[in-house]
C-alpha cells in the first residue's frame, strides 16, 4: 500500500549548524574544521545532484577567498550576517534539473552566520508534480543529505513539505516518507517523536537520538492540509525557524558534552577517593626522610587530578552558561513564530523542548556541578592538611639535620683545636729543645736558682701566645663595632 501513496510538490530542506568558532582554541579564534560545512555541502551534494552552481559554492561565499577558506573576509560582531556574495543575492538558485522520468527538480541555497555558529537553507523540490513516496530517494541520491555526508558539528534538521495525493493517514504518509528519504543510510533508526500543527497543517516530528551531534538525524515533515499554509510560511518565518533549529541543535550538542565532561570527571574523582587511603598508609611511616617524600609524591598526584576535576568543573559551568543562553534565544524564536501562527496551530512540541532544557539539562548539569563541588570541596581540604604535614615535616627534619651539622661542627672544632695545640706545642718544644742541650735540667729542683732557659722559654711562649691572641680578639671587635656590616 504505501508503495501507491503519493505527494504532490514535495520540497526537502536541509538546516546543518556547523560551529564556526572554537573556545579551546580561544576567545572568538576559528575552529580548525570551520569549512568543513561548505567543502561537503559544495563536494558531496553538489556532485550528487551534479549542481555545478553548488560545486562553485566556495566561490560565491565572502568566507573564501582564490578558492581557499578566509574568515576575516565576513565582517565583525555580527548576530547574523548573510555569506553570499551581494552578487550572488541573498539566495543562489540552481539552474533547474531535467530527471530522467522529464521530472523538473528546483533548488536554492542561502546562507548564514549565526552568532558563532554556521548554516544554510539548502532546499530542493518539485514544482507542479506529483510524485510516488517511494520516489523520495531522488532528493537524497546516497544519502547525500544526511548528516553522514553532511558532517554538521551540531547536528542538522531536515523539513519535508509536501500536499498528499494518495494516503491513509497523515501519521502513516509521514512515517512512509520519512522511511523513504532516509533508505538505509542512516545507522540508527529515525523514530517517531511528536507531533502539532503549523500555519494549519499537521506537523511531525523524528529523531535517531544518537548521542554524536554530526549523526543524529532530526526530522520534520509538514504535510499541506490549509491551502494557504505555504503563503504564511514566509521568509520572516524561516529566518525564525532557523533560529530556532539552531538554538536546539546546540542545546542538544552542549547537553550531550557535558554528560561526557562529567563522566569523565567522576572518573578523575574515583581515581581520588581509591588514593585517600594510601595517606593513612604514609602517616605510619617511621622513616622521616621516607615519609616526607611519599608525602611530597602524593601530594603532587592528587594535585595534578584536582587541577583536571577542576578543569572539567569549569567546562560544565561554561556548558551551563551556554545552555542557558541557548534556551532563552529559543523561547524567544519560538515566540515569535506564535506571534505568525494561526487559530487551531499547536506548537506544544516545540515548547516541550524548551521546558526539557530549562527543567531537565539545566537541572542536571546542576545537580552534576554540586556533586562535583563538593567533592572538590573535600579533596581540597585533604590537600590542605597533606600540605601543612609536608610542611611540618620538613621543619623537623631540617632542625634535625641542623642539629646534626652543629654537632658535626664542634667534633670538627674540637678535632682542629687539638691538632692546632699539638701542633703550637710540638713548635714550642722544637724552638727550646737546644736549651737542654746547652744546659742539662736538674731534676731534683732549687728554687734558689733561677729557671731554666728550656722552662722559661716555654713559660714565655705560652704568655707571648695568650697576650697576642687577646690583641687580635680586641682588635677584631673594634673594626667590627668600628665598620658595622
Amino acid at each position: 500500500m504505501s508503495q501507491e501513496w503519493q505527494i504532490k510538490n514535495p520540497s526537502i530542506t536541509l538546516y546543518p549548524f556547523h560551529l564556526r568558532d572554537d573556545s579551546d582554541e580561544g576567545y572568538k579564534q576559528v575552529a580548525k574544521n570551520a569549512q568543513i560545512l561548505w567543502g561537503n555541502l559544495a563536494d558531496n551534494v553538489g556532485k550528487e545532484f551534479n549542481i555545478n552552481e553548488l560545486n562553485s559554492l566556495r566561490d560565491k561565499l565572502i568566507c573564501y577567498k582564490n578558492g581557499l577558506y578566509y574568515p576575516d573576509g565576513e565582517r565583525k560582531n555580527l548576530t547574523n550576517e548573510e555569506l553570499l556574495i551581494s552578487d550572488s543575492g541573498k539566495t543562489l538558485k540552481f539552474p533547474q534539473i531535467i530527471q530522467p522520468d522529464n521530472q523538473k527538480l528546483d533548488g536554492s541555497i542561502y546562507a548564514l552566520r549565526i552568532h558563532d555558529t554556521y548554516t544554510a537553507d539548502l532546499t530542493f523540490y518539485y514544482k507542479n508534480d506529483t510524485i510516488k513516496v517511494a520516489e523520495l530517494t531522488r532528493l537524497n541520491p546516497q544519502g547525500c543529505l544526511l548528516p553522514n555526508a553532511i558532517q554538521p558539528s551540531l547536528g542538522q534538521t531536515l523539513l519535508l513539505y509536501a500536499a498528499p495525493a494518495v494516503y491513509d493517514t497523515y501519521r502513516k504518509l509521514a512515517d512512509e516518507s520519512v522511511k523513504a528519504f532516509v533508505q538505509d543510510k542512516q545507522p540508527a533508526s529515525v523514530e517517531f517523536r511528536a507531533e502539532g500543527k503549523l500555519f494549519g497543517s499537521p506537523i511531525f516530528e523524528y529523531d535517531s537520538r544518537e548521542d554524536d551531534a554530526n549523526k543524529r538525524c532530526h526530522f520534520l515533515v509538514w504535510l499541506q492540509e490549509n491551502p494557504r499554509t505555504l503563503g504564511f510560511a514566509t521568509s520572516t518565518f524561516n529566518f525564525y525557524l532557523m533560529n530556532l533549529l539552531c538554538s536546539r541543535a546546540k542545546i542538544v550538542f552542549v547537553y550531550r558534552e557535558a554528560r561526557k565532561k562529567y563522566r569523565k570527571a567522576q572518573q578523575i574523582v574515583s581515581e581520588l577517593e581509591k588514593k585517600l587511603p594510601e595517606f593513612s598508609q604514609i602517616e605510619r611511616e617511621q622513616d622521616r626522610q621516607v615519609k616526607l617524600q611519599k608525602l611530597k609524591q602524593f601530594l603532587a598526584e592528587v594535585r595534578t587530578k584536582m587541577f583536571d576535576c577542576a578543569q572539567q568543573v569549569r567546562y560544565l559551568q561554561e556548558d551551563k552558561n551556554t545552555i542557558d543562553t541557548n534556551a532563552e534565544n529559543y523561547g524567544d524564536a519560538l515566540t515569535k513564530i506564535r506571534s505568525l501562527c494561526i487559530p487551531g496551530d499547536n506548537l506544544d512540541f516545540l515548547q516541550k523542548f524548551q521546558d526539557l532544557a530549562e527543567n531537565k539539562y539545566q537541572r542536571q548539569i546542576e545537580i552534576d556541578l554540586n556533586y562535583l563541588i563538593a567533592s572538590q570541596n573535600l579533596f581540597q581540604q585533604s590537600i590542605s592538611t597533606v600540605r601543612g604535614m609536608v610542611e611540618i615535616e620538613q621543619v623537623e627534619l631540617d632542625t634535625e639535620q641542623e642539629d646534626r651539622e652543629k654537632k658535626r661542627d664542634r667534633q670538627l672544632e674540637n678535632i682542629i683545636f687539638f691538632v692546632g695545640t699539638a701542633i703550637g706545642g710540638g713548635q714550642i718544644f722544637s724552638a727550646a729543645y737546644p736549651l737542654i742541650k746547652d744546659k742539662p735540667i736538674q731534676w731534683q729542683p732549687d728554687f734558689s736558682l733561677p729557671l731554666h732557659p728550656f722552662v722559661a722559654t716555654i713559660i714565655w711562649s705560652l704568655l707571648f701566645g695568650l697576650l697576642f691572641g687577646l690583641l687580635m680578639l680586641a682588635l677584631a671587635v673594634w673594626v667590627r663595632k668600628t665598620f658595622p656590616r
